[in-house]
């Protein structure tokens, strides 16, 4: 098998480590070791034997990516109408270290997506599968947006991503119901309206009519029109079959009005607030309308997205546990900082994912997407992360608990007999003299042969919620709620 297959068809996933050694490919999670196929003695140079430029494009866009996150972060993330909703990936979207095509290490951390340059691309999946990605976006919402580095997929990639998020947030704005906005109407009436013309009925007062001046509520705005084209941009998606009746209405409400693309991706915010979540699909409709009109030739280094899997994990446990009568406390509601040793004045922020009171005192927990490793635990910096956390904390109230909450997939849950424990492993932490309750919970997520079965068939659906159920009971049992 070539390099340029494998790193393009979905082989690699998040948060692994690849190693290729003298052309072969190992992984741990992949099992067998992939023997690399090199271009033979004589053989005519072609894109996929091109190991040269395979290898310049790896690295290309290990550097480019992380650049662009480090520089552009604040244009790069867009958050979706949640301040506890913050991107958290430090790294770029893969590391690559070594000497050539043959010989290098290739790690993949929360980032998935797709990059596409020239002849050659490059996809990183989910490694809980695609269903487990749609499952999680229907709850929580977000993705970054990187310009000038990638490209579109062309159908292997991850645009049906970003069309499956417009049509849960087209969907979700619609219940606030069709956006009305004011617009002033100059007409002639039989009974006076807002303000009268006073000249014009001087000279036409015989008629029985005024020339009035009125505001009225109109359906009609340049957002219709952006909505109903963002629509038609993803519709040919069969799960955007579900909200073609909120399609029909936004073109009954724009009455056949025809708007330029250059005026409807000036789309303006709705001023109401009522309407935030429309404003909120205005920013996510322009970039729907825009990424179908990019121009992907090879003149252009056309622009890419990527879903940070963390963030999106950790805001999908919060709001299962919110779901559930937990009340968590806001991540900036009670914020602490602490000297960081700095010439100026600078303070670190102490910001961990999961704070709420109950029994008395607080508990404080991590959310971490990473793989867990069983033999060590918890990665160290972690560890020590936590400690921070609930020594800051303790001192201002008692901490009745901590921990970390990871996923892990069916597979590994039945090797390392979690059944037995109810996805719970628990220890004792002991600080400030006090012996502090840790725990590692897991929420399960089904099979890999069960995740490729369709959302929409419902399967994945009851398995991942029976999952979350189960979680849910131990985390309140272990919590006291």
């Amino acid at each position: 098998m070539w390099l340029v297959d494998i790193i393009k068809n979905g082989t690699l996933v998040d948060n692994q480590s690849y190693l290729v050694n003298q052309g072969i490919l190992t992984n741990r999670r992949l099992g067998e070791s992939i023997t690399l196929s090199t271009k033979s003695k004589g053989q005519q140079i072609k894109s996929r034997n091109n190991e040269s430029a395979v290898w310049r494009f790896l690295n290309s866009v290990s550097h480019d990516v992380k650049k662009t996150l480090n520089d552009n972060i604040a244009d790069a993330l867009i958050l979706f109408n949640d301040e506890d909703y913050e991107h958290n990936t430090d790294g770029g979207f893969i590391g690559v270290t070594g000497t050539d095509a043959k010989n290098f290490n290739l790690n993949t951390g929360n980032l998935i997506g797709f990059v596409k340059r020239g002849d050659y691309s490059l996809k990183v999946s989910s490694r809980f599968g695609d269903a487990f990605l749609q499952y999680i976006i229907a709850d929580a919402d977000g993705f970054l947006e990187l310009e000038n580095i990638g490209g579109e997929s062309h159908g292997d990639g991850y645009e049906w991503l970003l069309a499956y998020l417009w049509n849960i947030k087209f969907k979700r704005a619609y219940r606030l119901g069709l956006p009305k906005t004011y617009i002033t109407k100059n007409d002639r009436i039989s009974r006076v309206r807002g303000t009268i013309d006073a000249v014009d009925y001087f000279r036409n007062k015989t008629s029985g009519k005024y020339l009035c001046s009125y505001r009225e509520h109109s359906y009609d705005s340049p957002a219709t029109s952006l909505f109903i084209k963002a629509y038609e941009s993803v519709e040919h998606y069969s799960f955007c079959q579900r909200t073609r009746n909120v399609y029909n209405a936004f073109l009954t409400a724009n009455q056949g009005v025809k708007r330029s693309r250059q005026e409807i991706l000036t789309t303006p915010y709705f001023t109401n607030p009522f309407y935030n979540d429309y404003n909120v699909l205005i920013d996510l409709s322009k970039q729907v309308i825009s990424q179908q009109g990019s121009d992907f030739d090879s003149q252009h280094d056309s622009s890419a997205f990527f879903f940070d899997i963390s963030m999106l994990f950790e805001y999908f446990i919060r709001k299962l546990i919110k779901r559930d009568g937990v009340r968590l406390l806001s991540k900036f509601e009670q914020r602490y900082e602490i000297p960081a040793g700095a010439l100026g004045s600078y303070m670190r922020k102490l910001e961990p994912d999961l704070v709420f009171e109950s029994d008395g005192g607080l508990y404080v927990f991590d959310v971490k997407y990473k793989t867990f490793n069983p033999q060590f635990g918890v990665k160290r910096e972690d560890l020590f992360q936590l400690h921070t956390y609930i020594g800051q904390y303790g001192n201002g109230a008692s901490i009745k608990g901590c921990g970390f909450v990871y996923p892990i997939s069916e597979k590994r849950w039945a090797s390392l007999n979690l059944d037995k424990t109810q996805g719970l492993i628990s220890d004792v932490i002991r600080q400030q003299g006090r012996d502090i309750p840790f725990h590692v919970l897991f929420l399960k997520i089904p099979s890999a042969a069960e995740n490729s079965i369709s959302l929409q068939s419902g399967s994945f659906v009851r398995m991942m919620s029976k999952s979350c159920s189960d979680f849910m009971s131990t985390f309140k049992a272990i919590c006291g709620s």
